[in-house]
């Protein structure tokens, strides 16, 4: 049997926690280094989480309220496990930010990375879950004619075909192919003119280019200005992969004002302008899911949350 519950005591209840006193363990730790960029983390948790877990049944002193409850269904609770994800990710490069080592560099970007591509699997998700809850169709995915879909395959052959055997020749394996590609997918759950989803396709962009870059790629000259290590800025590091211009930069003044950066400076930023794109670009999932739970008790929404608003 569902859990009955008024939604006004339900409402007043969530806005009483918060991640500082009530998240787990991790989210108690890394809140203060995420919440001030990206408050719309917590305000998903305690809307759209908090409902899911124990904490709505068990007294604050109790060890199990962050629990998921029973037959929570698995589609929303992935929602809330992809959204904590991104979290530690985002948690975990900023550890490389207050204690770098050596390696700080490469696994920094490699998180910001895995924020990027977790963002996406979270964004799906959701589009998923308000697609089954509206009873519409997705039309990328279940809308394609025979024709359409050989379309978009001829565009990819036209588009990166071309690119295969050098591909292959530098990596050792050809391209995925992911027909139709996940970027198609979340274009249709947001409107062409919306400001968060721009701002992070742009952004994301340059963080996976970057990191492609610094991760997969050989390693990145850095240029030694007294005890500040410089590196290219993401605009310009197609410029450098080869430690030859990076040492041929390293003698002009000119150059290095204009084509690098800071290493720890860029880190920084990258970082904070990341969580600042996550949060308007969590705006859309947390109005969609709001108005489906508390404004329409959406039928299907509550029966996937196991609750019953009175």
């Amino acid at each position: 049997m569902p859990i009955k519950i008024a939604a006004g005591d339900l409402q007043h209840a969530i806005t009483e926690l918060h991640l500082a006193d009530d998240g787990d363990g991790n989210e108690r730790t890394y809140w203060a280094a995420i919440n001030e960029a990206f408050p719309n983390y917590e305000l998903f948790w305690q809307r759209l989480v908090v409902p899911m877990t124990r904490r709505i049944e068990l007294p604050r002193n109790s060890p199990a309220r962050s629990e998921r409850r029973k037959l929570v269904a698995d589609d929303v609770w992935r929602v809330s496990y992809v959204n904590y994800s991104l979290f530690l990710h985002l948690a975990f490069a900023s550890d490389h930010l207050a204690l770098p080592l050596e390696s700080s560099f490469g696994d920094f970007y490699t998180h910001l990375g895995s924020v990027c591509d977790l963002a996406e699997d979270f964004l799906l998700a959701v589009h998923l879950l308000v697609s089954e809850c509206r009873n519409a169709r997705v039309p990328v995915l279940q809308g394609l004619s025979r024709e359409e879909f050989l379309g978009m395959a001829a565009r990819w052959y036209e588009k990166e075909y071309p690119k295969a055997y050098a591909h292959y020749h530098k990596k050792g394996k050809g391209k995925p192919v992911h027909l139709p590609p996940r970027q198609l997918i979340l274009d249709s759950y947001f409107s062409p003119q919306d400001a968060g989803w721009k701002a992070y396709a742009r952004f994301s962009n340059q963080i996976r280019g970057y990191r492609n870059k610094v991760v997969h790629d050989v390693a990145m000259g850095t240029v030694l200005s007294g005890k500040f290590h410089l590196v290219p800025r993401k605009e310009h590091v197609h410029d450098y992969t080869a430690m030859r211009s990076i040492q041929e930069a390293a003698s002009d003044i000119k150059r290095l004002k204009r084509d690098f950066i800071v290493r720890a400076e860029q880190m920084s930023a990258d970082l904070q302008t990341m969580q600042l794109v996550l949060n308007g670009l969590w705006e859309k999932p947390i109005g969609d899911l709001s108005t489906l739970f508390y404004e329409e008790r959406n039928a299907v929404l509550l029966r996937k949350y196991n609750l019953e608003l009175t």
